[in-house]
């Protein structure tokens, strides 16, 4: 008799471990998929390059549009004739860096407003321009007086990109400001909310939504705080 219920017993034991194999796999990929942010990646991946030329563009004439001094760092946004492509220009006692961002790959135009620059510890300056989907901008990061870019883009959606010191660490976060509609419909009047990133394009967090872009925490400089960050929707 045990001769004949073992193959029963051995049947039952592998079919009892494919049901918990496969029940594991589908935990683990219902996880993924939770865990994974909604805008991880908000807009295109651009490359960006360096040069050591300062003097050209992609079309001339080229022109400074934005200069910002960061502790004896001058940062100058230089931009071409059309104002669609651009380079950052870095200046520092050790010498100078010259960082061509690849907005004309973003489909944005360069105004003066477009560069801003945040100092610190981790020092960041964002390039930014106004596209058919939104504002959209990349970051360049300084460290010990060495700049490099990211070549992660960012857009909003409700046309708002800045940096932002949101934890209180040594590296600012970009936060976007997103509109709450789908995909297709009337956004014009939907509510909005602000979603932050740290530099790597990791996603932080969201805010509640709010009404109009003016209730969002800090406004006209909208700042959340971390405590009002939560799931982005």
């Amino acid at each position: 008799m045990a001769g004949r219920r073992a193959p029963t017993t051995l049947v039952l034991v592998m079919v009892i471990c494919g049901l918990v194999v496969a029940a594991s796999l589908t935990g683990a990929a219902v996880l993924r998929v939770r865990t994974a942010p909604v805008r991880s990646a908000p807009g295109p991946t651009a490359e960006v390059t360096t040069t050591t030329d300062p003097t050209t563009c992609r079309r001339d004439p080229c022109q400074v549009i934005g200069t910002t001094n960061l502790g004896g760092t001058v940062v100058e946004l230089v931009a071409d004739s059309g104002a669609t492509s651009g380079r950052v220009k870095i200046r520092t006692p050790d010498g100078q860096q010259v960082i061509e961002m690849a907005v004309a790959d973003l489909g944005i135009t360069l105004t003066a407003d477009s560069l801003q620059c945040v100092p610190g510890v981790v020092a960041a300056c964002l390039v930014r321009g106004d596209g058919d989907k939104g504002l959209a901008g990349q970051v360049v990061v300084g460290r010990s007086d060495k700049w490099s870019p990211l070549s992660r883009a960012f857009i909003s959606e409700a046309r708002y990109l800045s940096l932002v010191n949101v934890d209180g660490d040594t590296a600012p976060e970009v936060v976007a400001v997103q509109q709450d509609c789908a995909s297709g419909a009337d956004c014009a009047r939907r509510p909005v909310y602000a979603q932050v990133f740290g530099l790597g394009g990791q996603e932080v967090g969201c805010t509640k939504l709010y009404q109009r872009l003016d209730q969002l925490p800090g406004y006209p400089t909208i700042e959340p705080a971390q405590n009002q960050l939560r799931s982005c929707p």
